[in-house]
């Protein structure tokens, strides 16, 4: 059996689980990690997976766990009789934003490029981008960041090819303006699995996830999900409430809001009052960790204790089970070229981030006490806005065992609407550029006119002086 999550880091604690339950069931399978920070480069872990069959052909009785990412990467045509387990579903999206408006020839030259009706393009790669394989874009220290996008469009452009790769260019050309930021993407296809025996995908609101969504969109009729029926509940859960902290009732956390000075003065209040409320080495707190603007991230704005920090994607772990207090300030909104590729797929906005940003929060917020059946103890949480909290309470609700309220905490600087305005955007998609260019032509045009009837205003005028 593959078993793949989400993080390396529960790899052990995963490990630990499958064992005491091998034991209970008197089994003793072989129990194997592939993981390249323990295996080191000399075999990279998608070669390691696709491995798999023929290292542990002699063995009954395997069980092989690796991450998300590296199946998303895998061949797994020569699974034939082995099953596969998939903890917390992936998005099943490959999505990279670039600017590389000096690289019109390179794409010009080694890649094909084909509008579809939507606005978004299919890339194959040329006789030209035959020739070159994955690690040669890895060596190449100018262009090592397009190794994924090129591993995917060779692979789209086999014969046999089950997915495709997509830009929303509409020729290279479209990115020569230094202001332009474009995006590819790729989705993972279910087809990808049919080698296995069993596929079962473990995830809160399955059929709702985005990932879901996109498999239903690309894969269609050829897949046919079954609700996997659980055994009756074993074990009996103490009652305990659960208290849901918000700080905004009108606006909802975005990463621009965070970057505004009044988004950063609203942060720091946010910390004074996670630092009284969180007690310190018994409880865990997460927020983003990192900023693409050379800002500072929101976990370094909180400032709060870095040992109580969590990484925000800890799902399947229950080494914190005895904590009953919780916070994560977190935003995962999708960019406008995400908008662009989800509104051209016809999925909102708000399902990407329900399942994007809600659920994380879902997953990390529940690795407290209340998964601990024996534990009665109110559980505290702490999030940014309203709309994160109703949908912990719609979740806990859902829990005969629990009594979930929501209390939002006032601050002495308010949280201002989402404004409409706003400074022009210095970074735009593709579309937004040629909706300036068109703006341009319209301005130009105006001016022109102006130009030419005061032009002609200031003739008749001279005309009339001379008479």
């Amino acid at each position: 059996m593959l078993f793949f999550t989400e993080r390396t880091n529960s790899f052990d604690e995963l490990e630990r689980d499958i064992r005491d339950a091998a034991q209970r069931l008197g089994t003793s399978p072989t129990i194997h990690q592939i993981n390249g920070n323990i295996e080191g480069r000399s075999r990279n872990v998608v070669r390691q997976i696709e491995a798999v069959p023929v290292d542990y052909a002699l063995n009954d009785h395997v069980i092989v766990i690796a991450t998300h990412a590296a199946m998303l990467r895998s061949d797994f045509s020569a699974f034939a009789g082995w099953q596969i387990v998939v903890d917390e579903v992936p998005t099943f999206l490959d999505f990279e934003e670039k600017n590389t408006h000096l690289d019109v020839s390179f794409f010009s030259k080694y890649y094909h490029i084909q509008p579809l009706a939507d606005g978004w393009s299919e890339i194959t790669v040329t006789m030209e981008g035959e020739k070159i394989s994955v690690a040669d874009i890895k060596d190449d220290y100018s262009h090592s960041h397009l190794s994924q996008f090129h591993f995917r469009v060779l692979e789209a452009s086999r014969p046999s090819a089950v997915r495709s790769v997509r830009c929303n260019l509409q020729s290279w050309s479209d990115m020569e303006c230094r202001k332009v930021k474009w995006a590819w993407a790729s989705v993972f296809s279910m087809r990808q699995l049919k080698a296995f025996d069993r596929v079962e995908m473990l995830g809160n609101q399955f059929r709702e996830n985005i990932g879901c969504e996109l498999v239903r969109l690309f894969d269609g009729d050829s897949v046919e999900w079954v609700p996997i029926s659980h055994p009756a509940q074993a074990r009996h859960f103490n009652h305990r409430d659960v208290v849901i902290n918000y700080f905004s009732k009108e606006r909802p956390i975005s990463a621009s809001f965070i970057k505004g000075n009044g988004g950063v003065e609203i942060l720091y209040q946010i910390a004074s009052v996670l630092r009284a409320q969180l007690p310190e080495e018994k409880s865990i707190w997460s927020a983003n960790d990192k900023s693409d603007d050379g800002k500072k991230s929101i976990k370094k704005l909180l400032a709060l204790p870095e040992n109580d920090y969590l990484r925000p994607k800890q799902a399947g772990t229950n080494d914190f089970s005895r904590f009953s207090h919780a916070a994560m300030i977190y935003s995962a909104k999708p960019s406008n070229n995400m908008l662009q590729f989800m509104k051209a797929l016809g999925i909102s906005s708000e399902n990407w981030t329900r399942s994007v940003e809600q659920e994380t929060i879902l997953q990390f917020v529940t690795r407290t006490s209340v998964r601990d059946p024996a534990n009665g103890n109110t559980v505290f949480l702490w999030v940014f806005d309203r709309w994160q909290a109703e949908y912990l309470k719609d979740y806990f609700d859902g829990l005969p065992h629990v009594t979930a309220t929501m209390t939002q905490i006032p601050l002495d600087i308010a949280v201002p609407p989402k404004s409409k305005g706003g400074r022009p955007r210095i970074i735009r998609t593709p579309q937004e550029q040629e909706a300036h260019r068109a703006e341009k032509r319209v301005e130009d045009t105006a001016k022109k006119r102006v130009k030419r009837a005061a032009k002609k205003a200031a003739e008749m005028k001279a005309k009339e002086t001379k008479e």
